[in-house]
């Protein structure tokens, strides 16, 4: 597999496209939420959970998943309001609503123990997910995480209001989604390519799922949005990786965060922003697999 957005498994990253045949697909009723998820990988090895960010699917992780499922199991859901799962029980859209329905989610699987990836906001719910199921989390990896500040950077919430605030009235169309991919999201504009545009185009454009990926950004600059609190409480091994280009959550301040983490492991992607795991696929495995297979 080789990095860059003609790897024929990347075509898989984006929602509504066939799945590899080894990848299946499933739904849980948990907390609420009915989860569409999706697993694979390894028949035995403990598994690997793997969470993505706002507002985006399971899929993102497949070309992930195709390296660590050789040696573990592993299960994407799309997260609560997103994808295709439904959205969060009554009219709350916080992380504290979120962080709820993935205990849940993790409760009904029944997994004794396992390791979380977490990528953007799944990052922050990683890290919560460790806080709240310490006895059952082995290792958490988080890529370019939400929350490891006490405020959502300003930049980053300017970043996303010229996007937002036109949602009100409309959904966004194929340009401002573009824009927003190769200003926010992708180092390399290639990325950023039809089959991104069309399925971001396309989740937004019902009216109610549009009011809930509003609903969850806004919610981010919320104080419960933040872990920076409690990363000192964190006492599984713990691996931050960030995207050396990405310009929502720069990787200073990832190490900073790291630092703060008991034990853990920074370290940068080349030539990556927010998605490493989509534009540097092979180095985030390689990356998350060493680690979560390492003794340490």
């Amino acid at each position: 597999m080789t990095d860059g957005p003609s790897a024929s498994i990347a075509d898989a990253t984006v929602l509504g496209q066939p799945l590899p045949a080894s990848v299946r697909e499933r739904f849980i009723e948990a907390g609420g939420v009915r989860f569409r998820f999706l697993q694979g990988g390894a028949t035995s090895g403990f598994p690997i959970l793997l969470l993505h960010g706002w507002p985006t699917w399971a899929e993102v992780w497949i070309p992930v998943a195709w390296v660590l499922g050789a040696r573990h199991p592993w299960i994407a859901p799309d997260l609560p309001c997103q994808g295709q799962s439904s959205s969060l029980p009554g009219k709350a859209r916080t992380l504290t609503a979120y962080r709820k329905a993935i205990a849940a989610f993790i409760d009904a699987l029944g997994l004794p123990r396992f390791a979380v990836v977490g990528n953007s906001m799944g990052g922050t719910l990683a890290i919560m997910a460790a806080l709240d199921r310490p006895e059952r989390v082995s290792k958490v990896v988080v890529l370019d995480a939400a929350g490891l500040t006490p405020k959502l950077p300003g930049r980053t919430a300017r970043m996303y209001l010229p996007f937002l605030l036109p949602c009100f009235i409309r959904a966004p169309g194929p340009k401002s989604v573009r824009k927003l991919l190769t200003k926010a999201v992708f180092h390399d504009p290639r990325f950023a390519d039809d089959a991104w545009v069309n399925a971001i185009v396309a989740a937004w454009k019902a009216r109610d799922r549009r009011k809930g990926f509003m609903a969850t950004g806004f919610a981010l600059r919320r104080s419960d949005a933040s872990v920076a609190a409690d990363l000192g409480r964190i006492h599984v091994p713990t691996l931050v990786l960030s995207g050396r280009h990405d310009v929502q959550f720069p990787w200073q301040s990832a190490e900073e965060a790291a630092t703060r983490i008991q034990g853990s492991r920074f370290a940068a992607i080349e030539d990556a922003g927010h998605f490493p795991m989509v534009e540097k696929p092979r180095e985030t495995a390689q990356r998350i697999s060493e680690f979560i297979d390492s003794s340490g």
